[in-house]
């Protein structure tokens, strides 16, 4: 009897163990699954999540910074936008990591400075700094968001907001990440290089297919006004002309739409009596089938300063009805056509009853 007892316990024992090997394989399977789901999660997270770890492993051996977490504020994405061009975004080569800091570029050429001092005979840079109108003062607290440093600061004079990052360690690392990529304000890079011990890498001037400088630039010197006269939307950037300003090829930042020069003599009143000529080079994208193309490319690299988003945002809509400004001014399709037009050019524009077309509206 007590074999059978020990039989029995045997059996019992083997057959758990073997409820037990199952149980297991069936618990790996189970892991295995979930790991192959997991996977394919994770290769369609956004780009702007998978160059978190590109930009850890740049901080921790370079730069020894932490990791920067992008805050998102409240202004729209161009990605949301209606009509937004799934194709078009889906062709940009650039990470998240690269938009920004290529777009920040282009802030700084534009409304930026490196503040580059002589003190006791020696080179020193004091800050980076960008000042901008209140109206676009969220591009300075984008570039803040992004970087986790930098403070900004109001003119209690003027309206006008000042972003300044003026630490020693985060000036080291902004000037790395900018060498390179600064066309304009190269004498305050360079110097700026000099000062912290960095070998200045030259630019390429032939900017490429839908680099976000060009946005960085039209944000803070760029214009997108209304001709009404040839009935199309415009984007102006102008400079003063010099040997860095004379080297910039936009011909294939935006496919199939390249920018007419344009150089000529201006004069600076710096006051009452006196005044300063010189010479400056303007950029203009300013032909009705290029307004189609304008839109693609600003879609993919929004504008961060609000007002001329939403003026380049508008370019698809207006397409469709821009033959209705030779409809008869009592007719529904010329109605339409003038309502475009004053929201188009009130939004955020205190002056906007000043614009000489306003008057031949209905």
């Amino acid at each position: 009897m007590g074999l059978n007892i020990v039989s029995l316990n045997c059996l019992y024992y083997a057959i758990d163990y073997m409820l037990g090997t199952m149980f297991l394989g069936y618990y790996l399977l189970f892991i295995l699954l979930i790991l192959i789901i997991l996977n394919n999660y994770l290769s369609q997270i956004d780009a702007k999540r998978r160059n978190l770890i590109t930009l850890l492993s740049i901080n921790s051996e370079n730069f020894n910074k932490p990791v920067i977490m992008k805050k998102y504020t409240n202004i729209q994405s161009a990605e949301n936008c209606k009509g937004f061009s799934e194709t078009i975004r889906q062709l940009s080569k650039f990470t998240s990591d690269d938009k920004f800091y290529r777009w920040f570029a282009g802030v700084i050429d534009g409304d930026g400075n490196f503040d580059v001092r002589q003190i006791n005979s020696k080179l020193v840079l004091k800050s980076i700094r960008i000042k901008l109108h209140d109206r676009d003062v969220r591009i300075l607290t984008r570039i803040q968001n992004y970087l986790h440093i930098g403070k900004i600061r109001s003119d209690k004079q003027k309206p006008f907001s000042i972003y300044t990052i003026s630490r020693s360690e985060d000036l080291f690392f902004i000037v790395n990440k900018l060498n390179g990529l600064i066309r304009i304000k190269v004498d305050g890079l360079r110097k700026a290089c000099f000062y912290l011990n960095i070998d200045y890498i030259e630019p390429n001037y032939n900017i490429e297919e839908f680099d976000p400088y060009l946005s960085g630039l039209v944000d803070t010197d760029g214009t997108i006004v209304f001709n009404y006269n040839c009935n199309r939307i415009e984007c102006n950037l102008e400079f003063k002309y010099n040997e860095y300003t004379n080297k910039l090829n936009f011909d294939k930042v935006i496919p199939y739409y390249k920018p007419s020069i344009l150089l000529r003599e201006k004069t600076n009143q710096t006051s009452r009596i006196t005044s300063v000529r010189f010479k400056s080079i303007a950029f203009k994208y300013q032909t009705v089938k290029g307004m189609v193309y304008l839109y693609d490319y600003f879609m993919e690299n929004r504008l961060y300063s609000d007002f001329k988003f939403y003026r380049v945002s508008q370019i698809k809509k207006f397409i469709t009805i821009r033959n209705f400004n030779n409809e008869p001014k009592d007719s529904v399709e010329f109605k339409i056509y003038s309502d475009f037009l004053f929201n188009w050019i009130q939004y955020r524009n205190p002056l906007w009853y000043k614009v000489p077309f306003v008057s031949k509206l209905r």
